[in-house]
């Protein structure tokens, strides 16, 4: 996990970026956990850093970290006991296109029902779990010069930290443009399922549902293998599937 800080350019304060570009083939339940174990400690350290950098400098890892386990408590077991439907614990069983195509017909998905997924795809089947992000720049910026942290805010306007060679016209258009990817792939031998998403997809930009946030879906079945998908999203050029799951209570919704 990159966990790095980056300082405003008043010096006054500062943004912590917690990001995982590739997890590969791992117990899901205990890569989650130790995540946001660390990340919750990190940030604990942080906040009372600001308030008394003296005593933070007392206090060693295991004070934060028990803080940290003390405030996940009954956190995960929430994604344990969230239910799925039926069609997706099946389609966890099922090789034949066929079928996945059939049992994922108007299926939905929110954000505590993926990771319940994740956790039961581990638990009670013996999936792997791995997740990449890739993120491909417009056309000409791929060797340009960009900012540490840059946003577009509400009014418009660019906000940015650090040095560039870009317009904020330009870094405005980077942000609209760029085309990113987040796949999750549950992994068992050569066969796998991976339900992956676009940034476009989640905020409307793709022609589904007037604009419905959504997850794309893809596996082993599908003839193409792992490295060949992954290597048409690096390039931004991903093998097209018609199964779309609507993504509920996040992004934009109809």
């Amino acid at each position: 996990m990159n966990t790095e800080k980056t300082f405003d350019e008043n010096g006054r304060g500062f943004t912590r970026v917690f990001s995982t570009d590739k997890v590969e083939l791992v117990n899901p339940v205990e890569y989650y956990k130790n995540y946001e174990l660390e990340k919750r400690a990190i940030s604990l350290r942080d906040l009372l850093n600001a308030k008394n950098p003296f005593l933070t400098s007392q206090l060693d890892n295991n004070f934060f970290i028990k803080k940290a386990v003390e405030m996940l408590a009954g956190f995960f077991e929430k994604f344990e006991q969230t239910k799925v439907h039926n069609n997706l614990i099946q389609l966890l069983k099922t090789t034949r296109k066929k079928d996945q195509e059939a049992l994922l017909r108007g299926m939905t998905l929110n954000p505590d029902e993926l990771m319940s997924l994740i956790f039961k795809s581990y638990n009670d089947f013996g999936f792997l779990y791995s997740k990449y992000l890739f993120e491909n720049l417009p056309s000409g910026f791929e060797e340009k010069k960009l900012p540490k942290l840059f946003h577009i805010k509400e009014d418009g306007t660019i906000e940015k930290i650090g040095e560039t060679d870009l317009t904020d016209g330009e870094l405005k258009n980077v942000i609209e443009h760029r085309k990113v990817i987040v796949s999750h792939f549950f992994e068992k031998g050569d066969f796998w399922h991976c339900f992956f998403l676009t940034y476009n997809s989640i905020i409307g930009k793709e022609n589904w549902k007037n604009g419905q946030a959504h997850f794309h879906y893809i596996s082993s079945s599908f003839g193409i293998s792992k490295s060949d998908f992954l290597e048409s999203m690096r390039t931004g050029q991903y093998k097209s599937t018609s199964i779309h799951i609507d993504l509920l209570d996040y992004g934009n919704q109809i």
